[in-house]
């Protein structure tokens, strides 16, 4: 008898959490009040989680790295001088983002997306949009507080949709909890990391020229904006290993909780165990691939004793 379509996707969200295929079976028969014969259920049930791990190994991690450029807000002001605070009704022309700079891990290429002659900035967020939702977990310097935010005010001013929340890892964040640097700024911990430094400019001309319509200058801050999406994917992956992931990727890709989160990698090694104050274990591990050091419970540990044994009979 063929499966429903949501008897396929029951079986497929006690995969995710139960390790035993009767267990699968006996769940899915109880929720279904089927007559199926449960030894036939715990047979589709352990096609579809070789399935699952099957695509697992042929997906590749969508990690989206990102950087905007915004233009300036335009206001009119009786005086220069200190200004403590400016009413919103003296702005006149509002800011846009004048460009998007975006790399996927894995790939060489850094593409940009850019306002259009007129200076409109609609196209470019709605293709942007697109492209967010394809991502897994997107990375931004100062991301979470600043690039995503004027890319969500920008939508709702020209009526386009965006999800509410991004899985999103911040590497400004993550600079300002685990690290005591003596700026957090990308271009000083590119420095401090050797890995590279940002583009030089002119200053705040080079805003003036774009904003004018120099093309010229349009392309030297496309180029500026893609700099700078080299240098955080970079100082990401060398911070990487001494801070906490924010998402799993080896359950992400359907493989062993055990597994690397950051690059699911099962080359993993144990290193130490540690036990919360109510008494629960837990188990360090490290990859020896991207050199991530993460922890599992000991029910994963367990596992991964359990399938290391196996390979080796």
């Amino acid at each position: 008898m063929k499966y429903s379509k949501e008897e396929v996707e029951f079986i497929e969200l006690q995969i995710e959490t139960i390790l035993s295929d009767i267990q699968v079976a006996s769940n899915f028969i109880a929720a279904f009040d089927s007559n199926r014969d449960i030894d036939a259920v715990r047979g589709k049930s352990k096609a579809i989680r070789n399935n699952l791990k099957a695509k697992g190994k042929t997906r590749q991690i969508k990690r989206l790295f990102f950087d905007i450029e915004t233009s300036q807000l335009l206001v009119k002001l009786w005086r220069v001088g200190k200004n403590n605070w400016v009413n919103a009704e003296r702005i006149v022309r509002d800011r846009k983002i004048i460009c998007i700079s975006y790399k996927w891990q894995f790939e060489n290429t850094v593409h940009t997306l850019v306002w259009d002659k007129n200076m409109n900035d609609r196209k470019l967020i709605k293709d942007f949009i697109k492209i967010l939702g394809e991502a897994d977990e997107i990375i931004g310097h100062n991301g979470d507080r600043f690039d995503i935010k004027e890319i969500r005010t920008r939508a709702i001013q020209e009526g386009l949709l965006m999800f509410p929340n991004y899985r999103s890892f911040d590497t400004l964040k993550k600079a300002r909890k685990y690290f005591n640097f003596n700026s957090n700024k990308l271009n000083y911990l590119g420095k401090i990391f050797e890995v590279g430094r940002k583009l030089d400019h002119e200053g705040i001309g080079l805003w003036d020229k774009v904003e004018d319509g120099n093309k010229k200058a349009l392309k030297t801050m496309a180029s500026y904006c893609e700099q700078d999406v080299l240098l955080l994917e970079d100082v990401f992956h060398f911070m990487s290993p001494y801070v906490d992931h924010n998402t799993n990727y080896a359950v992400l890709l359907n493989k062993e909780k055990y597994n690397c989160p950051h690059c699911a990698s099962d080359k993993i090694e144990f290193h130490h165990k540690d036990t919360t104050p109510k008494g629960w274990i837990h188990r360090w591990m490290k990859c020896n691939g991207c050199k991530k050091q993460y922890k599992i419970r000991n029910k994963s540990y367990m596992k991964f004793l359990t399938d290391r044994h196996e390979k080796r009979k």
